[in-house]
């Protein structure tokens, strides 16, 4: 139980990290574009793979890192990327598609009003 406590605060430092880098920000925003839209479920572990092994190749995070050491050390390696940005990329999708019914219920009541 102590470990499962220790990496979810571990991935909720993560997740912070990437906000910060804005690269999570991106990730988000594309997630939830993904739940607007109603693209199948499936396409949020790719989307996940894809941002993972983009923030691991190609962006240098040492400027936001300096903060959080442990969680620093954890994203070097590429699988917990993938499992930070796959939550990340899911919490985007459950919250576009919120968005998306949000905004139908919206429109319907005030076409019922008229």
């Amino acid at each position: 139980m102590l470990k499962l406590i220790r990496f979810i605060g571990l991935v909720s430092q993560s997740i912070m990290i990437q906000f910060a880098h804005l690269f999570g920000l991106v990730a988000f925003v594309a997630g939830a574009a993904l739940g607007y839209f109603r693209l199948p479920s499936w396409a949020v572990p790719i989307l996940a793979v894809v941002c993972g092994v983009l923030s691991d190749k190609f962006l240098d995070e040492e400027s936001v890192t300096g903060l959080l050491e442990k969680a620093h050390s954890a994203n070097q390696r590429g699988g917990f990327l993938i499992v930070v940005y796959f939550v990340i990329c899911a919490l985007g999708y459950v919250v576009g598609a919120y968005g998306r019914h949000y905004q139908r219920k919206r429109v319907t009541a005030a076409a019922t009003k008229e």
